[in-house]
């Protein structure tokens, strides 16, 4: 769902002091100049129109977005050129003596142009891209059609339909007109010095209501583009995450731990990873009912999410099993965080309407050795080590043994 947010309302205010109060046991009023309530009025009300995602997501969402472009502007740029290039026969139709000329002042502009159809370095940004191919090419509409007898008027509809051309590819609103200044201002000036007053003033007016289509489809491009974003992102995070408790789902968890298995094993670096499963769970679905089961299999997978660093990861294999994949950690330290995971879940306190619910944790230990092909290796590695925890009395962190010679 889109979440609109002002972000101006994020921050918080400092309060001031009304007339007259003092600073113990008065109540402090904000005060807010109305000029900065119209535009916020006024920004939530384009966001809203947009819309425009919260700021986060915005950003993730335009990365996504010059992604696509960067892919769509080698064949769209291409098209787009040889289109101008081709309008030189229109240009021999309409002035024979000067399709020479426009015909090279066309292939120039669009020769330069073809730069931005590709990126050749990193430094020239999809957005600086974009701008070079549409200002290069409807600029060479532009300044050819403007040497041609009433050349602008005749090439208006290909000059504005080059707009709905950008609203399409770029539908953020100010790169859209960051892009078009240059060939609105060119057509402007050529339109004021080569047509006659009421022609020109006419084209303008063809130009600005074409120009008012383009951003109105600009505008339903956006919120297409955005709405279309956050489906695909919910889409993705359903597929890699658990339904219930909302760690790692088990085929996402596989796929990374797969990975960072092989990376460590190629490079000799320490890996663990920790089995865990809930003790006599099946004791609090029958007793408390498969709800209050699902509401704690929820705050398992939350505390011991929360004793972890950004680099392990956790996640659901099955009924009450959870895996922790900790990369670049050593067996004392495997153990050290299992420890704080064992003694987080022994601290919960879940109520519920048939009483309070608490529950204990077996873990099994392996760390990556030689001997371990792959992950699967080492995740029975773990699941013994759990059992063995089990049989030791549960509530417990067990090793699993080194394999010989390691």
């Amino acid at each position: 769902m889109t979440r609109f947010m002002n972000t101006e309302e994020q921050r918080p205010m400092a309060p001031l002091l009304a007339a007259g109060d003092s600073d113990t046991g008065s109540e402090y009023k904000v005060e807010t100049p109305a000029a900065n309530r119209v535009w916020r009025s006024i920004h939530a009300s384009w966001s809203h129109l947009c819309g425009t995602l919260d700021p986060a997501d915005e950003r993730e969402f335009g990365v996504a977005l010059d992604r696509s472009l960067s892919d769509l502007l080698p064949v769209l740029g291409a098209v787009f050129g040889v289109a101008v290039v081709l309008f030189a026969a229109w240009d021999y139709w309409v002035a024979p003596d000067r399709a020479w000329t426009t015909a090279m002042l066309r292939f120039s502009f669009v020769f330069v142009g073809a730069l931005g159809y590709a990126s050749w370095s990193p430094r020239f940004s999809v957005a600086w891209r974009c701008g070079l191919v549409y200002v290069t090419h409807s600029g060479a509409m532009i300044l050819s059609s403007a040497l041609l007898p009433s050349g602008l008027v005749l090439a208006l509809p290909a000059i504005t339909g080059s707009l709905f051309l950008l609203a399409l590819v770029e539908p953020r609103l100010y790169r859209f007109s960051l892009t078009i200044v240059l060939p609105s201002l060119l057509f402007a000036v050529l339109g004021a010095s080569v047509l006659p007053q009421q022609i020109f003033v006419s084209s303008m007016l063809v130009y600005m209501v074409t120009l008012t289509l383009a951003v109105a489809v600009a505008v339903a491009q956006g919120r297409r583009h955005r709405a279309a974003f956050l489906t695909e992102r919910a889409l993705a995070y359903a597929a890699h995450h658990d339904s219930l408790s909302g760690v790692l789902a088990r085929g996402h968890l596989v796929e990374l731990a797969n990975h960072d298995v092989a990376l460590a094993l190629r490079y000799g670096r320490p890996l663990a990873i920790a089995m865990v499963d809930i003790d006599f769970f099946k004791q609090v679905n029958d007793r408390f009912g498969h709800p209050a089961g699902d509401a704690l299999l929820c705050e398992v997978s939350k505390v011991c999410s929360a004793q972890l660093r950004a680099s392990d990861y956790f996640g659901r294999i099955g009924g009450e099993e959870f895996v922790c994949v900790m990369p670049e950690t050593t067996e004392d330290d495997a153990v050290a965080c299992a420890e704080r995971m064992r003694a987080a879940v022994a601290a919960i306190r879940l109520e519920t309407q048939a009483g309070t619910i608490g529950c204990t944790i077996s873990i099994g230990i392996a760390a990556l050795q030689q001997g371990h092909a792959d992950f699967g290796n080492l995740l029975a590695a773990a699941d013994a080590a759990m059992y063995q925890a089990k049989s030791n009395g549960r509530d417990r962190v067990e090793l699993s043994p080194r394999h010989p010679g390691y």
